[in-house]
C-alpha cells in the first residue's frame, strides 16, 4: 500500500512539501495567509497508482501488496541511498556484501526483479553499484510473483525506481548535508520550460558526496549527474530522453569481522578494520534512456520505453580471512584479490493499454512486450607479492603491508543473458462490486557464454485476482501469481534442469479511507517454489563437479499489515508489520528446517511525522522505529545467532523562511550494537551503524 502518499499536484516541483518540512494541508491551516503567496503550492493529491502494473488502477485495485516510498518521505527520513529506502521499507532486509554489492530479501526469497520506471533491468549482479536516490521521484515496491511484466525471477518483489521528470513549472532546489564520520554530501536540482510555450521542458540533477564509515579507513567519494528532457511532439504525444553518469571511488572494506572457530562473537570495537589501506573498489556508470508515450482519443495509451547503461568496475584489495582460535588469538590470514568487470545492459518495454466495453460494461485491458539483455565479463588478475601472513584482530595496522603489483588480468568471456516475453491482462469488471483481473505471459531465455549454455522457450506464466468492493472503501481481494527461475545446473547426461517454479498465493483486505488519505491493507500469503536443484544420489560429486536432479520444494508463508497517511492534520504516518516463516518442504539435507537465514519471523517498521500548529507550523518532529526478531546463519555445522533488535531515529525540522529549511536526524538513537549481516566464522559479518547525526539544509526557489 501507498507508504507515504504525495499531496502535490503533478505540476508542482518535486520535493516541494518535504523542502518545507511540513505537509502542505498542514502549513495552509496553520499559516493560510502565506498559502496566498505567489510560488508556495499547498493544494492536495494522492499520488495512489502503482506505474509498474501499466495500468491505471489505484492501490485498492491491486490484488498484490504494494508499497510507494515517495520523494517526500525519503527526504523526510533523509534517505540517500536505496539501501537506506529499503532498510526502511515493510518486510524487505538488507544485507550488504553478496555477489561485491548488496543483496535485497522479502517474504524468504532475494529480490532479482528491479525495473527503472516499468523497463526491467539487472541490480544485484556481480559487482552492481550502489543507487544514489538524488535523481529518483519514488520508490514501487510490488511483494511477490510478478512474472506477467517481469519475466524470470524469484517471488520475493518487483522493485521500481521511478525518475525525476522534467516539470512545466520552473523549479530550482539544492540541499547540503554534514553528518557523522565526515559525510558530506550536495545536491541541486534544476528544471522548466525551455521555449516560450513549454512545449520543450529540462531537468538536470547533479550531487556529490564525500563520506567516511563508523568503521576506521574506508570512505567513498560518489557523483551523480542526470539529465532528462521532455517534448510535445504534438498535444497528446511527448517524447522523453535522458542521461545519467554516476562515479564512484571508494576504499572499501572485504573483510568484515571474524568469530571465534565455534561460531560465538568475539565483541570487536564496531571501529574494527582488518584489510589493507590500498583497498579499492571504483564504478563508472552511464545509461542513456528514451521514451515516447501517446494518448488516443479513445482513452488508450501507449507507450515505448529503452534503456541502455554500460558500467565498468575495478576491485582490489587484501583482508583477515579466518576464523579466531579462542585460546592462542590466532587464526586470520590476509588474503586478496584483484578483479576487473564490464557489464552492459539494453532493455525495453513497451505496451498498449485503455478502456473497452463487453456486455454492456466498461473494462480494461494492457498488452505489451519487454526485452533484455545483459553482458558481464569479468577480469581476475593474480598478485605478484603474497600477501598471506597472519593478521593479529587486536593489534592490526592497514598500513602495514605494501601494495603488490597485480599481474596480468585474464577474462573467461562474457556471460550474457537474453530475455523477452509477450504479456496480456484484462481488468473485466464482472458487476458493479466485482472485478476480474486474468493475464498470461509467454517468455523467452538464453544464457550463454563463461562454460555456460542454458536455454528456456516458450515459458507459459499464468496471473489472476478477484477484486470485491464491500463497502465504497473498502475491498477483499484473492489472486494467483507465478514467476520462473532458469537454472544452470545440469544432470549427469547433460540436460539442463527444469526452470524452478515460483507460485504465490495471496488474499487479504484494502482500504482507503478519510476521503483517501489513509491506506490500509491486510494480506495473507503462502509461496511455493518448486523443482530445485537437488545434488543426484546416483552420481555423487567428485571434487567441485556434481550432477543434479529436480524435486526441492520450499514454501514462504505469513502475513503482512500496513497503515499509511495522513490521519491527523500535520501527522504523517506510516506504520508496517511482517510475519513469515519458511521451511524446506522437500529437500535431501534440510527437510522440515528454515530456508530462509535472513528473513526474521517478526519485522515491524514505523515512521511518524508531525508538524506542531503553532509558530506558522515552522517546526515539525519524526519517530521512526526498525524493528525485528532474531535470525540465525548456518556456516559449517556452526550457528551464527544475532538476536532480535529495534532501531529508533529521530528527526528535528524547522522551517527558516519559504523558501529555506533545516532539518537534523539521528539514526540508532540509543546506539544499539547488532549485525546487520552474518556470514560466517571466517569474515564478512558486518555491524550495523552505531549511532549517527546528520544536519541538512534544503532551499527551493
Amino acid at each position: 500500500m501507498d507508504i507515504f502518499p504525495s499531496r502535490r499536484p503533478s505540476c508542482a516541483p518535486a520535493g516541494l512539501s518535504a523542502l518545507l518540512l511540513i505537509s502542505p494541508a498542514a502549513f495552509a491551516q496553520a499559516n493560510p495567509e502565506v498559502s496566498q503567496l505567489p510560488g508556495i503550492v499547498v493544494s492536495a493529491q494522492r499520488d495512489n497508482a502503482p506505474t509498474l502494473m501499466k495500468g491505471a488502477q489505484t492501490l485498492k485495485e491491486t490484488p498484490q501488496s504494494v508499497t510507494i516510498i515517495t520523494r517526500e518521505r525519503m527526504d523526510q527520513q533523509n534517505l540517500q541511498s536505496l539501501d537506506e529506502v529499503l532498510q526502511h521499507a515493510p518486510g524487505i532486509t538488507v544485507q550488504p556484501y553478496q555477489l561485491l554489492t548488496t543483496g535485497y530479501y522479502a517474504r524468504g526469497f532475494k529480490i532479482d526483479s528491479f525495473q527503472q520506471d516499468g523497463v526491467p533491468i539487472q541490480m544485484g549482479q556481480m559487482a552492481s553499484p550502489p543507487q544514489d536516490m538524488g535523481i529518483y521521484e519514488r520508490v514501487e515496491i510490488l511483494r511477490g510473483a510478478n512474472g506477467l511484466m517481469q519475466g524470470a525471477g524469484n517471488p520475493a518483489a518487483t522493485v521500481n525506481l521511478v525518475p525525476k521528470r522534467a516539470p512545466r513549472e520552473f523549479l530550482a532546489q539544492g540541499e547540503l548535508s554534514a553528518g557523522s564520520w565526515n559525510r558530506y554530501r550536495g545536491l541541486v536540482d534544476v528544471g522548466g520550460p525551455v521555449n516560450e510555450s513549454g512545449s520543450l521542458r529540462a531537468r538536470i540533477v547533479a550531487s556529490h558526496e564525500d563520506r567516511g564509515f563508523f568503521y576506521d579507513v574506508a570512505g567513498q567519494k560518489s557523483s551523480n549527474f542526470y539529465g532528462t528532457a521532455d517534448l510535445d511532439l504534438g498535444p497528446d504525444t511527448v517524447l522523453t530522453l535522458g542521461l545519467q553518469h554516476q562515479r564512484i571511488r571508494s576504499t572499501t572494506t572485504m573483510a568484515g569481522v571474524p568469530f571465534y572457530r565455534d561460531g560465538t562473537d568475539i565483541g570487536l570495537p564496531r571501529s574494527t578494520y582488518l584489510d589493507v589501506d590500498w583497498d579499492r573498489f571504483d564504478w563508472d556508470t552511464t545509461r542513456v534512456f528514451g521514451g515516447i508515450e501517446h494518448n488516443f482519443s479513445n482513452e488508450w495509451t501507449a507507450r515505448l520505453n529503452l534503456n541502455h547503461q554500460k558500467g565498468d568496475s575495478a576491485l582490489k584489495y587484501a583482508g583477515a580471512n579466518g576464523a579466531v582460535d579462542p585460546l592462542t588469538g590466532t587464526g586470520p590470514r590476509l588474503t586478496g584479490g584483484a578483479y576487473k568487470f564490464e557489464n552492459s545492459q539494453t532493455s525495453a518495454d513497451g505496451y498498449l493499454t485503455g478502456p473497452f466495453t463487453l456486455l454492456g460494461r466498461r473494462h480494461e485491458a494492457t498488452v505489451g512486450m519487454n526485452y533484455q539483455r545483459t553482458s558481464l565479463e569479468q577480469f581476475s588478475g593474480n598478485f605478484l607479492t603474497p600477501v598471506n601472513q597472519p593478521v593479529n584482530i587486536w593489534d592490526w595496522n592497514p598500513g602495514s603491508i605494501p601494495e603488490p603489483a597485480v599481474g596480468p588480468y585474464v577474462s573467461r568471456g562474457p556471460t550474457t543473458t537474453t530475455q523477452s516475453g509477450l504479456y496480456a491482462v484484462g481488468r473485466f469488471s464482472l458487476a458493479d462490486p466485482l472485478k476480474l483481473v486474468a493475464g498470461l505471459r509467454l517468455s523467452q531465455w538464453k544464457q550463454e557464454g563463461a562454460g555456460v549454455s542454458s536455454k528456456v522457450s516458450n515459458e507459459w506464466t499464468p496471473y489472476g485476482g478477484l477484486i470485491l468492493d464491500i463497502t465504497p472503501h473498502w475491498s477483499v481481494y484473492a489472486s494467483y501469481a507465478q514467476v520462473f527461475q532458469p537454472q544452470t545446473q545440469t544432470t549427469w547426461d547433460g540436460q539442463a534442469l527444469d526452470p524452478v517454479k515460483g507460485a504465490n498465493l495471496e488474499a487479504g483486505i484494502k482500504g482507503e479511507l478519510l476521503d483517501g488519505r489513509i491506506n490500509s491493507s491486510l494480506a495473507f500469503f503462502n509461496i511455493r517454489q518448486r523443482n530445485r536443484a537437488q545434488v543426484d544420489p546416483a552420481y555423487p560429486c567428485v571434487g567441485m563437479s556434481c550432477f543434479y536432479v529436480s524435486g526441492g520444494e520450499v514454501e514462504s508463508q505469513g502475513v503482512e499489515a500496513e497503515i499509511s497517511g495522513q490521519p491527523l492534520p500535520g501527522l504523517d504516518l506510516s506504520l508496517a508489520y511482517t510475519y513469515n516463516t519458511t521451511r524446506y518442504l522437500k529437500d535431501a539435507q534440510s527437510q522440515g528446517q528454515p530456508f530462509a537465514s535472513f528473513t526474521p519471523k517478526h519485522i515491524a517498521r514505523l515512521w511518524a511525522n508531525y508538524t506542531f500548529p503553532w509558530d506558522n507550523g515552522r517546526l515539525s518532529a519524526g519517530l521512526g522505529v526498525q524493528a525485528q526478531s532474531a535470525y540465525t546463519v548456518q556456516s559449517g555445522g556452526l550457528t551464527l545467532r544475532q538476536g532480535g533488535y529495534a532501531l529508533a531515529n529521530a528527526r528535528l525540522g524547522y522551517r527558516i523562511n519559504r523558501s529555506l529549511s533545516a532539518a537534523l536526524h539521528v539514526n540508532n538513537l540509543f546506539d544499539r550494537r547488532y549485525y546487520q549481516s552474518l556470514s560466517g566464522p571466517q569474515w564478512n559479518n558486518r555491524y550495523g551503524e552505531p549511532r549517527n547525526v546528520m544536519l541538512t539544509l534544503r532551499a527551493e526557489y
